[in-house]
């Protein structure tokens, strides 16, 4: 075959993140006495996806990260609180969400049983680490690397590069990135110089997004992987 090892995004594109983080996110508001109904969801998400992105950028720090998207929320909705209380809260609650996306234990079998599987993801390392415990690709995984840990994040390539180090292979052409996101996931892959998957889950492909391959469902990123 031609890849020798699979590096895989986590959140969209083996997890549910979004529902993961909605029902995680429902739980904290409620449970601090803040308003959870889908307009709060909708503001907290946009507040959440833009710091993100900031933090793609080397614009802010992960720590920093977790409080200013708590901060910005009860501005914007005219609430006091704690946003550091609610910061704690909602990282313990993800922890706890475990919802991969249909078909992707089944598919990190296939894949594991033809190479390694190493998780890189931006994230925190306590929530990373919880889902993956127990979840239904853990024992599919023959590692993580997790962007609090490294003290970098996608889309910086030496997270490709730790994930590659780890698993012993120095050859760039038999590693591939699969990921969902092309500000991260497939920009790594870009700047590091190895071929990448951008997985769209039913999604139209966006002009100009620079992957290697695009699959619809895990079955074309199946076929395409484990290609001879």
């Amino acid at each position: 075959m031609k890849y020798k090892l699979l590096l895989s995004d986590a959140d969209g594109t083996l997890f549910d993140f979004d529902a993961g983080k909605h029902r995680a996110l429902v739980t904290v508001l409620d449970r601090f006495g803040l308003p959870s109904g889908d307009d709060a969801v909708c503001v907290f998400t946009r507040i959440n996806e833009s710091i993100w992105k900031r933090f793609e950028r080397g614009l802010i720090s992960q720590d920093r990260l977790s409080v200013e998207r708590f901060e910005d929320f009860l501005k914007e909705m005219g609430k006091r609180g704690d946003p550091e209380g609610l910061s704690l809260a909602f990282i313990a609650e993800l922890g706890n969400q475990r919802l991969l996306i249909p078909g992707a234990d089944r598919f990190c079998r296939r894949i594991s049983e033809k190479m390694p599987i190493y998780l890189v993801t931006n994230g925190i390392a306590k929530v990373q680490r919880s889902r993956v415990a127990g979840s239904g690709v853990e024992p599919y995984l023959a590692g993580i690397v997790i962007s609090e840990e490294i003290g970098c994040a996608k889309p910086n390539p030496e997270m490709l590069y730790a994930a590659m180090k780890m698993s012993g292979l120095a050859d760039l052409g038999g590693a591939v990135m699969l990921g969902d996101s092309i500000t991260a996931d497939i920009q790594a892959a870009r700047n590091a110089g190895i071929d990448s998957v951008l997985f769209l889950n039913g999604k139209a492909a966006p002009r100009g997004h620079g992957a290697t391959f695009v699959a619809n469902t895990y079955k074309e990123a199946e076929d395409y992987i484990l290609r001879e």
